[in-house]
This record gives structure tokens, sequence and C-alpha cells, in this order.
């Protein structure tokens, strides 16, 4: 699932972006000021295009599930998980790294 109903729909909302989508890199080390300044032009528009997208996934067919999303639902999961498989309240291993570093602070916390 996703926040529009079809791919011509999904096109059209990120049509107006100011550059090639908002997940577009840019071949560049900013290093010249010209392309720093042109960065910066687009952070409102940006802004504004990711603040509508959130809505529009809010109000469409995802937006029931996204409570089921993120870093909390995540870890209540392992917790849930972790309950299943060694017993409630036993101790378990666990091993993240980047992300999954987060996930573990916030799973060894959450007791």
């Amino acid at each position: 699932m996703t926040c529009f109903g079809s791919f011509e729909e999904e096109f059209a909302f990120w049509q107006d972006t100011p550059i090639a989508g908002i997940n577009a890199t840019v071949a560049s080390n900013f290093t010249d000021s010209k392309e720093v300044e042109d960065f910066y032009a687009t952070l409102e528009h940006t802004d504004m295009k990711m603040s509508m997208y959130s809505k529009r996934c809010e109000w469409g067919p995802v937006g029931p599930y996204l409570q089921y999303i993120g870093t909390s639902s995540t870890v209540r999961d392992l917790v849930a998980l972790g309950d299943k498989i060694v017993g409630p309240g036993q101790p378990i291993n666990y091993w993240g790294f980047s992300y999954g570093s987060i996930l573990g602070f916030n799973f060894v916390n959450s007791a």
C-alpha cells in the first residue's frame, strides 16, 4: 500500500518539485556557493511538499496503519517476540548497529 491510488497520481504529486524528485541526489559536494544557494532555495517548497505528503498518507489507504510504524512499534514487537521466545521478563541477547542501535537502546529501556 502507498499514500496514492495509482502510479500516475503519485507522479503528478511530485511533478512540481524543485529538483527531479524530493529524493534526487545532487552530484556535488556543495563547494560551489551557487549550488549551496540553489539548494537552500528549494527548502521552503520541499518542506511544504513533505507536509502535504504526510497529510496525504494520513488521509490515504495507509492512514489507519501509520500508528503501527516507527521505532516504538518495532520495539513493542521485539518485546512481544522476546516474551514468546524466551519467556516474559527473561534476558535476551540483542545485537544491532546503525538504526539497530537505536532499537536496542529503546528495547533495553522498555522494561
